[in-house]
């Protein structure tokens, strides 16, 4: 019997029920009462007949929420996972075909990308891969059923009932073990970037729950806007022909939301986020004080304010090893204090003049007199790498000056979006300045030149060069950690036949060499020596197998990138699984939402280049590193740099 029937009975039921036990109650033999007793009073009849009224009125609200939270579970049954391939009560049979394709790409949504996932990212991936899935499958069934009755044909279901009940177990069950092996996955990828794993079954089971609730949204939302395009090309059907009229209400539909996203999303994003932005560039983080030092910009001697700086350029030039730290961690008899100059983003001062600043900064600490210049381009929001920035002041014996400028006060995602060619004019005018000046000094009494960045730091690096040798002849080494997918500069370099795309090899290695780990500054990923000597000038490239930020890219929507699927050698020290799943879409989605987590993991893994940038400095920098680094040294002043947080 249908549930909508049932309800109304089970509500005449209770009231018969009440009925019979309210007469039941005041027929009941009493006891005797005294002779002088009162008479019992009998409620008046309208008091009863509103008591009556009441009393109906609640079991039948009772009746009705009863009949609502059945409906309810058994939408949430029909949507859920493996559930609806038992039976499903409430969806429409025009859906079964988006349900199938859910459940589908339910097994993709859940399989591991690059980085273990928290729950509510796993929710995110499913909730969009089902409705990827659904959208999909639903399509496909509606277009071959169309081109059947174009074909004056009738779409037939040849499927016995009982081939499809056997068929929706079958695809349950699978559901069931790929959740399950989800959770062993995550175990394993945990262990793969040394990060302890407490995410067991029920964090799995929160994430698809959650999951999909929000597929279940989205089937709203897309029920909602089937509905309104089809009322929008009826009344457009009036003036055109019905042929036209989809594809119009259609278009007229995508602008109108593109409009709203822009104008009311986007726009409203980008200015909360500067406000927040501004807000946190002019704040001081807790151990950020003024240096004391001449040689750092901040200083009572600097021309660069201490509150022009922002708040990464506080904590740029207040931490760092000092020339007594770096004595003691590296056993020198003595060293040479390091040049810190860091020119912030302030209004109403160009880039340009941003430049003119650091080149002022330079003559005075005498920058142009130590061995070493290194220019690092920061991140977005003007954030350094302190341990890129650290290794090599240490190995120089302090004779080295780090100079940077800050483009923005956004978050990199933000700060590309927002303006991407801020950081590609920041990194020509000063590396063009500093290059101009050296070019004017004697050879032999020339500083050496290097590059630096991490993220979109060496994206303002790369991508200020059309080629190799141009960059080759601007500098004498550099350093670029984690560059992003859209780094054209990538695309420039041809990689030597046979190589692998995680790690690939360049001209035998001559003078750019990739690593994800500092043995591949001496091999390459197969384990073999590399083709040619490292010549200078010697460029490294590092990137993690597990860094999303390096290799996610829009191609990811509709084609399976090589690096998925190629061969891992145990000298790759690749951190992710041997053989990634790909899915139109979904992997894309995937590798995205694991930017988000790309930092809460160990340092080697992720976007996280820490310990390891001490080897690939001591790699590059050559004759100019006063110190053979040996484990025990680097050791030392990992452990110097741990202890000191900026």
């Amino acid at each position: 019997m249908n549930q909508n029937a049932r309800t109304p009975q089970i509500a005449q039921l209770a009231c018969s029920l009440f009925k019979k036990f309210a007469s039941k109650k005041s027929t009941a033999k009493q006891p005797a009462a005294p002779d002088t007793a009162p008479p019992a009073k009998i409620l008046p009849t309208p008091v009863r007949r509103l008591a009556y009224g009441a009393a109906s009125k609640s079991l039948k609200l009772a009746s009705e929420s009863l009949r609502l939270s059945i409906i309810g579970l058994e939408l949430l049954s029909d949507i859920t996972p493996a559930l609806r391939m038992a039976r499903r009560n409430r969806l429409p049979h025009s859906m079964a075909a988006g349900v199938l394709g859910a459940e589908v790409a339910t097994w993709a949504a859940i399989w591991p990308s690059l980085l273990p996932r928290p729950w509510w990212v796993t929710a995110l991936n499913v909730s969009i891969g089902q409705a990827v899935g659904h959208f999909f499958a639903a399509s496909a069934a509606f277009g071959l059923k169309n081109a059947l009755r174009a074909a004056g044909k009738r779409p037939q279901d040849h499927l016995t009932p009982r081939l499809k009940r056997n068929a929706h177990w079958v695809m349950g069950t699978i559901t069931l073990a790929a959740m399950a092996n989800s959770v062993r996955n995550q175990g394993i990828q945990a262990n793969l970037v040394s990060k302890s794993y407490d995410r067991g079954p029920l964090q799995a089971a929160i994430g698809v729950s959650a999951g999909t609730l929000g597929y279940g949204v989205l089937l709203l939302i897309g029920e909602a806007v089937q509905f309104t395009v089809s009322r929008l090309s009826r009344q457009i059907g009036r003036a055109v022909p019905m042929l036209v009229a989809w594809p119009l209400a259609v278009a007229a539909l995508i602008y109108v939301a593109f409009a709203l996203s822009d104008r009311v999303v986007l726009r409203r994003f980008i200015r909360s986020a500067s406000v927040r932005a501004q807000r946190l560039n002019q704040s001081v983080f807790p151990n950020s004080m003024m240096p004391w030092e001449p040689e750092r910009s901040g200083s009572p001697w600097s021309y660069e304010p201490w509150t022009a700086v922002g708040a990464q350029g506080r904590r740029f030039l207040s931490s760092g090893p000092r020339a007594h730290d770096i004595a003691e961690i590296m056993e020198f008899a003595r060293a040479r204090e390091p040049i810190r100059i860091y020119a912030g983003l302030t209004s109403g001062r160009s880039l340009r003049g941003q430049a003119r600043r650091i080149m002022s900064e330079m003559d005075r600490t005498g920058a142009f007199h130590r061995d070493t210049i290194i220019i690092q381009m920061p991140a977005g929001s003007g954030w350094i790498n302190e341990w890129s920035a650290a290794a090599p002041e240490f190995l120089t014996k302090g004779n080295c000056a780090t100079v940077t400028m800050q483009y923005s006060i956004l978050p990199s995602a933000i700060s590309y979006v927002v303006d991407k060619q801020a950081p590609l004019e920041a990194a020509q005018l000063m590396t063009s300045a500093i290059r101009h000046r050296l070019d004017s000094m004697p050879e032999d009494n020339r500083p050496k030149l290097y590059l630096a960045g991490e993220s979109l730091g060496a994206f303002a690096h790369l991508d200020s060069y059309d080629s190799l040798e141009e960059l080759l002849a601007i500098c004498d080494g550099a350093v670029f950690t984690g560059p992003p997918s859209m780094t054209k500069f990538m695309s420039k370099l041809s990689p030597d036949p046979g190589s692998l795309e995680r790690v690939p090899v360049i001209d035998g290695g001559r003078h750019v060499r990739f690593a994800a780990a500092p043995a591949h500054t001496r091999h390459d990923p197969f384990g073999r020596s590399y083709a040619n000597s490292w010549q200078r000038p010697r460029v490294l490239i590092a990137q993690h197998a597990s860094d999303p930020i390096v290799w996610w890219s829009s191609s990811l929507i509709y084609k399976r990138p090589g690096w998925m699927h190629e061969s891992t050698p145990s000298t790759l020290y690749a951190d992710t699984f041997h053989a990634l799943g790909w899915a139109p879409i979904i992997s894309f989605w995937q590798i995205g939402l694991d930017q988000i987590n790309s930092l809460n993991v160990p340092g080697g893994h992720g976007h996280n280049y820490y310990e390891e940038t001490f080897w690939y400095w001591d790699s590059v920098l050559g004759s100019q590193s006063r110190v053979p680094l040996t484990p025990r040294l680097a050791q030392r002043a990992e452990k110097w740099v741990r202890d000191h947080p900026s």
